[in-house]
């Protein structure tokens, strides 16, 4: 009967459909105006659609399938239902289903792998921008994910808010219900209308299901052509105050040393609303230990590696900082502001004593500026530091922004560094009618100690499903300097260009498939070339979702000083061309035990280059989940040989959605470095936090194991946090 009842849903829709005329998914603009609720009705929040408060929400049933086929009617039909309190946005989703024991739910823990899972998401764009979203979703257990987009592309998970969620199957598909609290996500009271997003995910028909934005050569995060969320008025944000307060007990016990030290640390966040769209942030004695671990990276080249932005403070409100876009995408070589250089000197971490932020829209303007105090440090004989930056940009014509940017302080006190710049990112949706076309324009200039230097770089992107294609062309001054950025090669020249035709076949098992290749070469400022490559390139992707790729690479290096690969071989001076080979493939890791392996051959240096690597991953349960990855990279060259091994392990145990275990375990053999980190998390109610962790390091020598293991230091933290929301 349930079977019965779905297929009928599914052929009155068909059948609706089909008496209307032909939808424009080009202009297709949906709209729903929420119903405003009393503070008596809220519904408990507990994937239960029964509360008398739904009946009366709007609904929306007007969904349409992107994948596998794009603007045809759902396999299984999707009911949204909008209404909000005061203070409170509440969306629940009926994602009906005629096979519910096929649902896939593997997991429990807060912020999972959605994409392996059965899902829906709703992307809230309380701006305007038609770039940024504040992203919710669950998944059928009830698990929690939630995030910042940029520009359509950029997905931070690392940032977390207070809000509720559940979910549960039921004997027709499964229900969400969403409780986003309007203190969480900051908006501009000046707006008749949000943009809006909804999004259903079935995993085993690797089938995906919008409301809005029915264009497939749009990724799932892009908000380009949303729908429009209308009749949210008079909200009561409270008086707009958060108060992180957090007390952390750390012990330390150094093994070489026989030593054990304890640190009681009190700290704290604030945030406060001046405006409903701009916020002020304050933080004190800032307490970092609930970051994870960097991937563990060996460099192999000359110039030093990139490492993201994990940390909660820095990451509140980022889309505001954001700069130059498509020009620092691919490559951050240049980028004015890296907020990770704050607090973190030479990879030691630094205290950092106070930090203040504004952040938002006021007006035209988006805005932002942070201040920070660091604490002097002795191990790395540099003192406390001021460091600012300032970020100022407004939304022109249609879809694109302009804006300026200022950063002033250096983190190792060794210089007397400022950075200005503007940028202007052009974006158009409907240009070439299918797809999305970007163009970017940055300038910079450096002062550091009297000294000047510029940056100058444009880009374009073009983005459609058949066809694909960017450029970019950058000019890096030689004494340009970003002390509180990344700039990590100057005095260059840089093209780079890439193109790819998208083909996606009428059946059979596979998907989609890509021919494409790129180009990219970076000449000194006399225009003599120092690097070029070109690559070609094929991969395809099955209706599950499993990978296959071939790429060519044909490179040429000139190289002007030598250096040592990882520390240990030595590259003379001199100019060489080589050849490379690379294959790979996996299986989706929607499946309880997926697996993925890549190896890449050739010439490098006049020798030769040996890069291989796999991982595997088993799910058995929503409970627990282990994943291992293990790369290999062999150098041999005239002047000698090298064997590079990177392994990783992760696990999770879950609880509940919001009780869980994560560990990760890492080892490189040229660092000899072995770390462990284990975090116990566990949140009573959304505004309360319990966090436990264990880490250990320790020296496994390459050449003597397993004899040579020998422990560093221990660190235990237990750390209590609460939320006072006023």
């Amino acid at each position: 009967m349930i079977a019965v009842a779905a297929a009928l849903a599914i052929a009155a829709l068909a059948s609706s459909s089909s008496a209307n005329p032909p939808i424009d998914f080009a202009t297709y603009t949906p709209r729903v105006d929420a119903v405003r609720i009393s503070a008596d009705e809220t519904p408990i929040i507990d994937g239960d659609l029964s509360d008398a408060a739904w009946a009366n929400a709007a609904i929306i049933d007007d969904f349409y399938q992107v994948e596998p086929e794009q603007g045809v009617q759902p396999s299984q039909p999707t009911r949204a239902y909008m209404m909000y309190d005061n203070k409170t946005l509440y969306v629940g989703i009926y994602a009906y289903d005629s096979e519910p024991d096929l649902i896939r739910r593997s997991q429990l823990q807060r912020d999972p792998r959605l994409q392996d899972d059965d899902g829906v998401r709703v992307l809230i764009d309380s701006f305007g921008t038609f770039r940024d979203s504040f992203f919710f979703a669950l998944n059928p257990n009830g698990a929690r994910l939630d995030a910042l987009t940029e520009n359509g592309s950029s997905f931070r998970s690392e940032w977390d808010a207070i809000w509720r969620g559940a979910a549960r199957v039921v004997e027709d598909g499964w229900i969400a219900e969403f409780a986003i609290p309007f203190q969480s996500i900051s908006f501009d009271a000046s707006l008749d209308e949000w943009n809006l997003q909804i999004i259903r995910t079935i995993r085993r028909n690797n089938e995906e299901i919008r409301w809005a934005n029915i264009d497939r050569s749009r990724g799932r995060i892009d908000i380009t052509n949303p729908g429009r969320l209308g009749g949210v008025e008079d909200i009561d944000g409270g008086i707009g105050l958060d108060v992180q307060s957090f007390v952390t007990g750390v012990s330390f016990y150094d093994w070489e040393n026989d030593e054990i030290d304890f640190e009681l640390n009190p700290s704290g966040n604030a945030f406060y609303k001046i405006t409903p769209s701009l916020t002020g942030s304050l933080t004190v004695n800032t307490d970092f230990s609930d970051a994870p671990l960097d991937s563990r990276q060996v460099n192999t080249g000359r110039f030093s590696l990139f490492f993201p932005e994990t940390r909660d403070f820095f990451l509140q409100d980022i889309a505001v900082f954001e700069f130059g876009n498509e020009v620092f995408s691919r490559t951050r070589n240049g980028l004015p502001l890296f907020t990770r250089r704050i607090g973190i000197v030479d990879g030691s971490p630094v205290d950092i004593v106070a930090g203040a932020k504004i952040s938002g829209k006021q007006g035209p303007l988006n805005i932002g500026a942070i201040a920070t105090r660091t604490a002097s440090a002795d191990s790395l004989d540099i003192d406390g530091q001021f460091l600012t930056a300032a970020r100022i940009s407004a939304n022109i014509l249609s879809e694109s922004k302009a804006g300026i940017i200022f950063t002033n302080g250096d983190p190792g006190g060794e210089s007397n560094n400022t950075v200005a710049g503007a940028d202007f990112q052009y974006k158009s949706s409907s240009l070439l009618g299918e797809g999305t076309l970007l163009a970017d324009f940055v300038y910079l200039r450096s002062f550091t100690d009297g000294v000047e230097d510029d940056l100058f770089a444009a880009a374009v992107d073009y983005t459609g499903d058949q066809w694909g294609f960017n450029a970019v062309a950058r000019e890096i001054g030689e004494n340009y300097d970003t002390q509180l950025g990344f700039a990590n090669r100057t005095g260059i020249r840089e093209y780079r260009s890439f193109a790819r035709r998208r083909f996606r076949p009428d059946s059979g098992p596979i998907r989609l498939y890509n021919l494409g290749g790129s180009f990219s070469a970076i000449t000194d400022l006399d225009d003599e070339l120092e690097d070029r490559f070109i690559t070609a390139f094929f991969n395809l992707q099955t209706n599950p979702g499993d990978d296959f790729r071939l790429e060519y690479e044909n490179g040429f290096f000139d190289i002007r000083e030598p250096f040592n690969i990882a520390g240990i071989v030595p590259v003379a001076i001199g100019e060489y061309h080589f050849s490379r080979y690379e294959i790979s493939g996996g299986t989706t890791s929607s499946r309880p035990f997926s697996i993925g392996a890549n190896v890449r051959w050739g010439g490098i240096y006049d020798g030769d280059f040996l890069s291989a690597g796999g991982r595997m991953a088993y799910r058995p349960s929503k409970y627990f989940s282990v994943s291992g990855d293990h790369s290999f990279t062999q150098f041999s060259l005239p002047s000698g040989e090298v064997d590079i091994h990177i392994t990783t392990i992760e696990s999770t145990i879950a609880f509940t959605p919001t009780m869980f275990i994560n560990t990760e375990m890492q080892y490189d053999n040229i660092s000899e470095n072995f770390t462990f980190f284990s975090r116990f998390t566990w949140e009573p109610r959304p505004e309360q936090e319990i966090f436990i962790s264990l880490g250990h390091s320790a020296l496994i020598e390459r050449d003597a194991f397993p004899q040579s293991f020998r422990a560093q230091g221990t660190t235990v933290a237990i750390r209590f946090g609460h939320t006072f929301r006023l």
